[in-house]
């Protein structure tokens, strides 16, 4: 097992004086600016999608349910710096799981493809986890928050 995301985690939360950010953000400083001292933020960091553009989000509280039910599921737009900024001031602290998508064709909902239905949209889960011909688990893409967290999940086209 590698130690890169863990070192990359901790000299991110370092230098985001306690912000926390997820093992795939560019940089803390470049989203610190996303930060809310009352609640949680997280930020959907997506370059290659038009401003405007949906990005859905949910957000998974239980290793039992990851994936299969959400505790909630909220929605943003991508900005003009090609972020989606998504409040969450009312998630209490502690370990959850996200996982986001660029809904490229507006129909609501994460489109599949092939046997296995591997993801025909643009998508993220939390801790940087990217998983092989396998679903992710909970514990992989858990991450701790607490209020002035900012959860950086960065889509890939």
């Amino acid at each position: 097992m590698s130690l890169r995301p863990f070192l990359i985690v901790s000299a991110i939360a370092v230098a985001a004086a306690g912000t926390a950010f997820a093992v795939n953000a560019p940089s803390a400083e470049s989203f610190a600016r996303y930060a809310d001292p009352e609640g949680v933020v997280l930020a959907v960091s997506a370059g290659f999608a038009q401003p405007g553009g949906a990005v859905r989000l949910s957000v998974y509280d239980d290793e039992a349910a990851f994936l299969e039910h959400a505790a909630a599921k909220h929605e943003a737009q991508i900005g003009d710096d090609g972020v989606a900024v998504v409040p969450l001031g009312d998630l209490a602290p502690g370990a959850y799981a996200f996982v986001a998508y660029y809904d490229e064709n507006g129909d609501g909902r994460l489109n599949r493809g092939g046997i296995l239905g591997k993801p025909k949209e643009p998508y993220a889960f939390s801790n940087g986890v990217k998983p092989k011909l396998r679903k992710p688990r909970f514990d992989e893409a858990k991450v701790e928050v607490d209020r002035g967290s900012v959860v950086v999940l960065t889509l890939d086209n």
